[in-house]
């Protein structure tokens, strides 16, 4: 008998709380929520929320559910013995219908479609552009977020040598020919200024994050493989598969 109450005297019982929430804000109810090491399971009410207590040190959460993207976030020691631990904030991304990029938008995801790259030209000089203008929007003054969902691995991703490039149009230009400069009507979005990002896998076999990582300005830009749209000559670009001639252009407004 003592030695049971001293046992529970010394227990060291913590408090871990916290919400389960999309990328977007919305609670996302009975999501399943795990303390690494342990085998319990635990839920997320109606508005998201948990609280558990536990007896064991805790070092990484796990949360998801069902049509979700797991999140796994670290957990800070607390400052004080004795003290619970601070409140987590999950934020889940939906799990993508089909393979493909995924923008991050105000409330949902925007799909980018694929479009055939063009080319137009002289046998001396050409132009590889997208005809067609993006249907597909997001909001501008802010770093612009992607789910890119593709079966390939990392080590695969890496050799796609993929590109974010600002489109400028081009209507009408000289263009040099066999038998000099000549006026070419192109009508193309080309490649202009490379905009930086971030690329990292998601805690999913066949999803990754990319973050620009300046804010984006008003604009149209486009994803492509190979530095695609760069490509000076013709015949390299016709060679490639066609699932590789393409690119996925969006607007920013």
């Amino acid at each position: 008998m003592l030695l049971s109450l001293l046992l529970t005297a010394c227990t060291d019982t913590r408090v871990l709380a916290g919400e389960v929430r999309d990328v977007w804000g919305k609670p996302v109810s009975d999501a399943t929520v795990v303390i690494e090491g342990l085998v319990e399971r635990y839920r997320s009410d109606s508005a998201g929320k948990f609280t558990i207590d536990t007896e064991n040190p805790v070092t990484r959460v796990m949360a998801g559910k069902d049509g979700y993207i797991k999140d796994i976030e670290l957990v800070p020691i607390p400052a004080e013995e004795g003290d619970d631990y601070d409140p987590l904030t999950f934020g889940l991304y939906p799990e993508p219908e089909q393979p493909g990029f995924y923008g991050v938008g105000r409330a949902e995801y925007i799909h980018l479609e694929a479009r055939r790259i063009r080319v137009v030209g002289t046998e001396l000089k050409h132009y590889a552009g997208l005809q067609d203008i993006a249907e597909q929007t997001m909001g501008s003054g802010e770093p612009a977020a992607f789910v890119f969902s593709s079966t390939l691995r990392a080590s695969e991703l890496a050799r796609m040598n993929l590109h974010l490039t600002r489109l400028d149009f081009v209507d009408h230009t000289r263009v040099k020919g066999v038998l000099g400069a000549m006026d070419a009507t192109v009508n193309l979005w080309v490649a202009g200024e490379e905009v930086a990002f971030d690329l990292k896998a998601l805690p999913a076999r066949d999803a990754y994050l990319i973050t620009t990582r300046e804010p984006v300005e008003a604009g149209m830009y486009a994803f492509h493989a190979q530095d695609v749209l760069n490509e000076e000559d013709e015949r390299v670009l016709m060679n490639l598969p066609k699932e590789m001639q393409v690119a996925f252009p969006f607007e920013v407004l």
